[in-house]
């Protein structure tokens, strides 16, 4: 953990990133999430793999990053509550939107 952050009872950071500092739109954020998508692709075509990437995305951007519209908070929610088969839907259907 970064260094002058601490962590909350629901073990994320009191401190997050915001995602305006990043990108502007829920688009362009999607746009961005598809990048990272295809390069995962690019290293190990394979469903699985490509399920892990998107999973521990989803995991990132749950602990280190606001939500910055109500979509990201939808997101953010049904990550927190979901159990790891839940979160493995999530991340297949997220996966579907982003292709």
């Amino acid at each position: 953990m970064r260094e002058g952050t601490t962590q909350r009872s629901g073990g994320r950071p009191e401190a997050c990133l915001g995602t305006m500092d990043f990108v502007q739109s829920w688009d362009e954020w999607r746009g961005s999430l598809g990048e990272i998508v295809r390069a995962a692709r690019d290293v190990d075509p394979s469903e699985a793999h490509t399920i892990e990437v998107v999973e521990d995305m989803i995991e990132f951007l749950s602990e280190r990053v606001c939500p910055g519209s109500p979509e990201e908070r939808i997101m953010r929610a049904l990550w927190d509550q979901g159990d790891e088969e839940e979160r493995k839907v999530l991340a297949r259907m997220l996966l579907r939107l982003l292709d």
